[in-house]
Protein backbone atom coordinates (compact mmCIF):
# COMPACT_ATOMS: atom_id res chain seq x y z
CA UNK A 1 0.00 0.00 0.00
CA UNK A 2 1.14 3.87 -0.94
CA UNK A 3 0.70 4.96 2.74
CA UNK A 4 3.03 1.77 4.33
CA UNK A 5 5.45 3.00 1.78
CA UNK A 6 5.54 6.41 2.55
CA UNK A 7 6.90 5.63 6.05
CA UNK A 8 9.42 3.30 4.80
CA UNK A 9 12.61 4.08 7.27
CA UNK A 10 9.82 5.69 10.11
CA UNK A 11 7.86 3.12 11.51
CA UNK A 12 10.18 3.55 15.37
CA UNK A 13 8.49 6.79 15.06
CA UNK A 14 4.76 5.84 14.40
CA UNK A 15 5.51 3.00 16.70
CA UNK A 16 6.16 6.01 19.02
CA UNK A 17 3.48 7.95 18.49
CA UNK A 18 0.71 4.90 18.41
CA UNK A 19 2.75 4.06 22.24
CA UNK A 20 1.86 7.16 23.43
CA UNK A 21 -1.94 6.81 22.48
CA UNK A 22 -2.04 3.32 24.39
CA UNK A 23 -0.62 5.07 27.83
CA UNK A 24 -2.66 8.50 27.30
CA UNK A 25 0.49 10.76 26.30
CA UNK A 26 -0.18 12.34 23.88
CA UNK A 27 0.76 15.96 23.50
CA UNK A 28 -0.87 18.76 22.70
CA UNK A 29 1.46 19.83 20.11
CA UNK A 30 3.80 18.19 17.45
CA UNK A 31 6.85 19.33 15.45
CA UNK A 32 7.26 16.43 12.78
CA UNK A 33 10.33 17.95 10.44
CA UNK A 34 12.12 16.45 7.65
CA UNK A 35 13.15 17.27 3.89
CA UNK A 36 10.17 17.29 1.25
CA UNK A 37 9.38 14.05 0.45
CA UNK A 38 10.85 12.78 3.42
CA UNK A 39 7.05 11.02 4.40
CA UNK A 40 5.84 13.99 6.63
CA UNK A 41 2.27 14.40 5.59
CA UNK A 42 2.02 10.28 6.01
CA UNK A 43 3.32 10.10 9.52
CA UNK A 44 0.68 13.23 10.41
CA UNK A 45 -1.64 11.25 8.66
CA UNK A 46 -0.94 7.54 10.41
CA UNK A 47 -1.30 9.16 13.48
CA UNK A 48 -4.49 10.88 12.87
CA UNK A 49 -6.18 7.49 11.58
CA UNK A 50 -4.03 5.61 15.47
CA UNK A 51 -6.05 8.30 17.59
CA UNK A 52 -9.47 7.81 15.61
CA UNK A 53 -9.12 4.39 15.67
CA UNK A 54 -9.02 4.25 19.45
CA UNK A 55 -12.10 5.88 19.85
CA UNK A 56 -14.17 2.55 18.52
CA UNK A 57 -13.52 -0.83 20.54
CA UNK A 58 -11.58 -3.47 18.46
CA UNK A 59 -15.15 -5.24 18.01
CA UNK A 60 -16.52 -1.68 16.43
CA UNK A 61 -14.69 -2.29 13.26
CA UNK A 62 -17.04 -0.22 10.46
CA UNK A 63 -16.91 2.51 13.25
CA UNK A 64 -13.20 2.45 12.80
CA UNK A 65 -13.65 2.00 8.65
CA UNK A 66 -15.28 5.33 8.32
CA UNK A 67 -13.05 7.50 10.33
CA UNK A 68 -10.28 5.93 8.00
CA UNK A 69 -12.63 6.94 5.33
CA UNK A 70 -13.28 10.19 6.33
CA UNK A 71 -9.45 10.76 6.80
CA UNK A 72 -8.54 9.63 3.66
CA UNK A 73 -10.85 11.53 1.95
CA UNK A 74 -9.73 14.80 4.23
CA UNK A 75 -13.49 15.12 4.86
CA UNK A 76 -13.71 14.33 8.31
CA UNK A 77 -15.25 17.24 10.26
CA UNK A 78 -12.60 16.63 13.73
CA UNK A 79 -9.75 17.39 11.12
CA UNK A 80 -8.12 20.70 9.68
CA UNK A 81 -5.56 20.79 7.65
CA UNK A 82 -4.17 24.01 6.71
CA UNK A 83 -1.93 24.36 3.68
CA UNK A 84 -0.42 27.81 2.53
CA UNK A 85 -2.23 29.81 -0.03
CA UNK A 86 -0.08 30.65 -2.75
CA UNK A 87 3.25 31.03 -1.39
CA UNK A 88 1.98 31.57 2.58
CA UNK A 89 0.14 30.35 5.45
CA UNK A 90 -1.49 33.63 6.69
CA UNK A 91 -3.54 34.76 9.65
CA UNK A 92 -7.13 34.09 8.83
CA UNK A 93 -6.24 30.26 7.82
CA UNK A 94 -5.03 29.75 11.81
CA UNK A 95 -8.00 32.19 12.98
CA UNK A 96 -10.22 29.34 11.38
CA UNK A 97 -7.92 26.40 12.89
CA UNK A 98 -8.76 28.26 16.18
CA UNK A 99 -12.58 28.60 15.14
CA UNK A 100 -12.57 24.64 14.43
CA UNK A 101 -11.15 24.43 17.94
CA UNK A 102 -13.31 25.85 19.75
CA UNK A 103 -16.51 23.87 18.23
CA UNK A 104 -17.59 20.81 20.16
CA UNK A 105 -15.80 17.56 18.60
CA UNK A 106 -18.59 15.75 16.11
CA UNK A 107 -16.90 12.38 17.01
CA UNK A 108 -16.82 13.22 21.21
CA UNK A 109 -13.07 12.79 21.20
CA UNK A 110 -10.13 14.10 19.47
CA UNK A 111 -10.30 17.25 17.32
CA UNK A 112 -6.77 17.50 15.00
CA UNK A 113 -4.84 19.89 13.45
CA UNK A 114 -2.11 19.50 10.65
CA UNK A 115 -0.13 23.07 9.45
CA UNK A 116 1.48 21.96 6.43
CA UNK A 117 4.48 23.95 5.31
CA UNK A 118 4.43 25.84 9.00
CA UNK A 119 7.45 27.11 7.68
CA UNK A 120 5.73 29.66 5.27
CA UNK A 121 3.52 31.25 8.57
CA UNK A 122 3.54 34.99 8.11
CA UNK A 123 4.43 36.61 11.11
CA UNK A 124 0.76 37.33 12.39
CA UNK A 125 -0.24 33.55 11.56
CA UNK A 126 2.75 32.54 13.68
CA UNK A 127 1.63 34.74 16.41
CA UNK A 128 -1.90 33.61 16.26
CA UNK A 129 -0.81 30.06 16.38
CA UNK A 130 1.01 31.13 19.63
CA UNK A 131 -1.94 31.48 21.28
CA UNK A 132 -3.78 28.60 20.06
CA UNK A 133 -0.80 26.46 21.55
CA UNK A 134 -0.62 28.50 24.60
CA UNK A 135 -4.12 27.37 25.98
CA UNK A 136 -4.65 24.04 24.76
CA UNK A 137 -8.16 22.76 25.48
CA UNK A 138 -8.66 18.80 25.95
CA UNK A 139 -8.35 16.36 23.58
CA UNK A 140 -7.02 18.57 20.93
CA UNK A 141 -3.60 17.51 18.70
CA UNK A 142 -1.88 19.95 16.60
CA UNK A 143 0.74 18.98 14.39
CA UNK A 144 3.04 21.46 12.45
CA UNK A 145 5.06 20.22 9.36
CA UNK A 146 8.27 21.62 8.45
CA UNK A 147 11.78 20.78 6.85
CA UNK A 148 13.15 22.75 10.10
CA UNK A 149 12.58 23.76 12.87
CA UNK A 150 14.89 26.55 13.18
CA UNK A 151 12.79 27.75 10.40
CA UNK A 152 9.98 28.46 13.22
CA UNK A 153 9.55 30.92 16.23
CA UNK A 154 11.28 29.37 19.29
CA UNK A 155 8.39 30.29 21.46
CA UNK A 156 6.52 27.34 18.91
CA UNK A 157 9.18 25.23 18.86
CA UNK A 158 9.73 25.44 22.79
CA UNK A 159 5.91 24.40 22.89
CA UNK A 160 5.70 21.57 20.68
CA UNK A 161 7.10 17.89 20.80
CA UNK A 162 9.99 17.33 18.29
CA UNK A 163 9.62 13.94 15.78
CA UNK A 164 12.24 14.90 13.46
CA UNK A 165 12.56 11.97 10.35
CA UNK A 166 15.30 10.27 9.55
CA UNK A 167 16.70 10.25 6.05
CA UNK A 168 16.03 6.58 4.76
CA UNK A 169 19.12 4.40 3.55
CA UNK A 170 19.68 4.92 -0.60
CA UNK A 171 19.87 1.01 -0.61
CA UNK A 172 16.74 0.49 1.04
CA UNK A 173 14.94 3.28 -1.23
CA UNK A 174 16.75 1.47 -4.49
CA UNK A 175 15.66 -1.69 -4.00
CA UNK A 176 11.74 -0.70 -3.65
CA UNK A 177 12.15 1.42 -6.69
CA UNK A 178 13.10 -1.87 -8.62
CA UNK A 179 10.48 -3.56 -7.29
CA UNK A 180 7.84 -0.96 -7.18
CA UNK A 181 9.13 0.54 -10.38
CA UNK A 182 11.06 -1.85 -11.98
CA UNK A 183 13.98 0.51 -12.99
CA UNK A 184 17.61 -1.19 -13.04
CA UNK A 185 19.89 -1.47 -10.24
CA UNK A 186 22.18 1.24 -11.87
CA UNK A 187 19.23 3.47 -12.31
CA UNK A 188 17.53 2.72 -9.13
CA UNK A 189 21.20 3.41 -7.03
CA UNK A 190 21.34 6.98 -8.86
CA UNK A 191 17.64 7.95 -8.12
CA UNK A 192 18.08 7.06 -4.61
CA UNK A 193 21.10 9.15 -4.74
CA UNK A 194 19.44 12.00 -5.95
CA UNK A 195 16.67 11.72 -3.51
CA UNK A 196 18.89 12.28 -0.44
CA UNK A 197 16.75 9.78 1.65
CA UNK A 198 13.27 11.02 0.86
CA UNK A 199 11.71 8.16 -0.85
CA UNK A 200 8.86 10.89 -1.54
CA UNK A 201 11.18 12.88 -3.75
CA UNK A 202 12.38 9.45 -5.22
CA UNK A 203 8.78 8.38 -6.43
CA UNK A 204 9.16 12.06 -8.05
CA UNK A 205 11.70 11.45 -10.14
CA UNK A 206 10.45 8.96 -11.57
CA UNK A 207 6.39 9.30 -11.86
CA UNK A 208 7.47 13.06 -12.51
CA UNK A 209 9.47 12.00 -15.76
CA UNK A 210 12.62 14.15 -14.09
CA UNK A 211 14.88 11.51 -14.72
CA UNK A 212 15.91 12.33 -18.65
CA UNK A 213 16.69 15.83 -17.56
CA UNK A 214 19.59 14.09 -15.70
CA UNK A 215 21.12 12.91 -18.66
CA UNK A 216 20.58 16.48 -20.37
CA UNK A 217 22.75 17.84 -17.95
CA UNK A 218 25.69 15.58 -17.80
CA UNK A 219 25.59 15.84 -21.25
CA UNK A 220 26.55 19.35 -20.68
CA UNK A 221 29.53 18.62 -18.39
CA UNK A 222 30.69 15.67 -20.23
CA UNK A 223 31.18 17.32 -23.53
CA UNK A 224 34.38 17.47 -24.80
CA UNK A 225 33.21 20.31 -27.46
CA UNK A 226 30.62 23.12 -28.08
CA UNK A 227 29.91 23.02 -24.48
CA UNK A 228 29.02 26.47 -24.36
CA UNK A 229 26.01 25.81 -27.00
CA UNK A 230 25.16 22.49 -25.58
CA UNK A 231 24.71 24.76 -21.89
CA UNK A 232 22.54 27.47 -23.77
CA UNK A 233 20.49 24.81 -25.34
CA UNK A 234 19.77 23.38 -22.30
CA UNK A 235 18.98 26.79 -20.78
CA UNK A 236 16.35 26.96 -23.26
CA UNK A 237 14.66 23.79 -22.59
CA UNK A 238 14.40 24.34 -19.15
CA UNK A 239 12.97 27.53 -19.73
CA UNK A 240 10.20 26.02 -21.79
CA UNK A 241 9.84 23.46 -18.75
CA UNK A 242 9.91 25.12 -15.28
CA UNK A 243 8.93 22.58 -13.25
CA UNK A 244 12.16 20.55 -14.65
CA UNK A 245 14.77 23.53 -12.85
CA UNK A 246 15.04 22.49 -9.30
CA UNK A 247 15.55 18.91 -10.33
CA UNK A 248 18.26 20.03 -12.90
CA UNK A 249 20.40 22.12 -11.13
CA UNK A 250 20.12 19.60 -8.22
CA UNK A 251 21.54 17.08 -10.45
CA UNK A 252 24.78 19.76 -11.26
CA UNK A 253 25.15 20.26 -7.42
CA UNK A 254 25.16 16.79 -7.31
CA UNK A 255 27.29 16.23 -10.05
CA UNK A 256 30.10 18.75 -8.30
CA UNK A 257 29.87 17.21 -5.14
CA UNK A 258 30.88 13.55 -6.70
CA UNK A 259 33.77 15.49 -7.89
CA UNK A 260 34.86 16.76 -4.63
CA UNK A 261 34.54 13.03 -3.30
CA UNK A 262 36.31 11.47 -5.60
CA UNK A 263 39.28 14.10 -5.63
CA UNK A 264 39.27 12.94 -1.85
CA UNK A 265 39.52 9.47 -2.77
CA UNK A 266 36.18 8.79 -0.86
CA UNK A 267 33.96 4.90 -1.16
CA UNK A 268 32.47 4.95 -4.54
CA UNK A 269 29.12 4.04 -2.56
CA UNK A 270 29.11 7.81 -1.35
CA UNK A 271 28.57 8.98 -5.05
CA UNK A 272 24.88 9.71 -6.95
CA UNK A 273 26.58 9.01 -10.04
CA UNK A 274 28.31 6.36 -9.48
CA UNK A 275 27.35 5.06 -13.47
CA UNK A 276 29.45 8.12 -14.83
CA UNK A 277 32.42 7.30 -12.65
CA UNK A 278 34.97 7.55 -15.41
CA UNK A 279 34.25 10.74 -16.19
CA UNK A 280 34.00 11.80 -12.67
CA UNK A 281 37.57 10.49 -12.46
CA UNK A 282 38.75 12.11 -15.64
CA UNK A 283 37.09 15.59 -14.26
CA UNK A 284 37.74 15.41 -11.13
CA UNK A 285 41.28 17.38 -10.98
CA UNK A 286 40.49 19.90 -12.98
CA UNK A 287 39.39 22.30 -10.26
CA UNK A 288 40.02 22.88 -6.61
CA UNK A 289 37.66 22.20 -3.72
CA UNK A 290 36.90 26.14 -3.43
CA UNK A 291 36.43 26.04 -6.97
CA UNK A 292 33.57 22.96 -6.67
CA UNK A 293 32.09 24.89 -3.66
CA UNK A 294 31.52 27.96 -5.65
CA UNK A 295 29.83 26.27 -8.26
CA UNK A 296 27.38 24.57 -5.65
CA UNK A 297 26.87 27.97 -4.11
CA UNK A 298 25.84 29.85 -6.82
CA UNK A 299 23.65 26.94 -8.06
CA UNK A 300 21.74 27.08 -4.92
CA UNK A 301 21.61 31.08 -5.52
CA UNK A 302 20.35 30.66 -8.90
CA UNK A 303 17.57 28.33 -8.07
CA UNK A 304 16.58 30.76 -5.16
CA UNK A 305 16.71 33.69 -7.39
CA UNK A 306 14.68 32.17 -9.80
CA UNK A 307 12.53 31.45 -7.01
CA UNK A 308 12.08 35.08 -6.34
CA UNK A 309 11.31 35.55 -9.41
CA UNK A 310 14.66 36.80 -11.19
CA UNK A 311 14.68 36.45 -15.24
CA UNK A 312 14.19 32.61 -15.58
CA UNK A 313 16.10 32.52 -18.63
CA UNK A 314 19.10 35.11 -18.08
CA UNK A 315 20.19 33.74 -14.66
CA UNK A 316 20.29 29.96 -15.90
CA UNK A 317 22.14 31.15 -19.28
CA UNK A 318 24.79 32.44 -16.90
CA UNK A 319 24.75 29.58 -14.62
CA UNK A 320 25.06 27.41 -17.23
CA UNK A 321 27.34 29.05 -19.89
CA UNK A 322 29.58 29.90 -16.67
CA UNK A 323 29.77 26.29 -15.56
CA UNK A 324 31.95 25.64 -18.90
CA UNK A 325 34.57 27.46 -16.48
CA UNK A 326 34.13 27.02 -12.98
CA UNK A 327 37.07 29.47 -12.32
CA UNK A 328 34.50 32.20 -14.51
CA UNK A 329 31.29 32.20 -12.09
CA UNK A 330 29.82 35.77 -11.11
CA UNK A 331 27.17 36.42 -8.97
CA UNK A 332 24.52 34.76 -11.37
CA UNK A 333 21.81 35.71 -7.87
CA UNK A 334 21.76 39.27 -9.05
CA UNK A 335 20.48 38.69 -12.86
CA UNK A 336 16.93 39.78 -12.23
Amino acid sequence: MKEVNDLMGQEALLDRLRHAIKVNKVAHAYLITGEAGSGKRALARAFTEALFCEIEPESEKQGQMDHLRLIETGNHPDVAIVEPEGARIRIDQIRGLQDKFALRSYAGYWKVGIIAGAETMTAAAANSLLKLLEEPSGKAVIMLLAESQSQLLPTIVSRCQIIALKPVPKKQIAVYLQKEYGVSVDAALVIAGLADGALGRAREIIEGDLFQWREKALAVIAAKRAQGLMALDLARSLDAEPGAIEFTLHVFATWFRDLMLVAKGCDQDLLVHQDYLPELLAGSSDYNVLEYQGAIREIKDTLRAINENANRRLALDALFYQMVDLSSFSKVSEVK
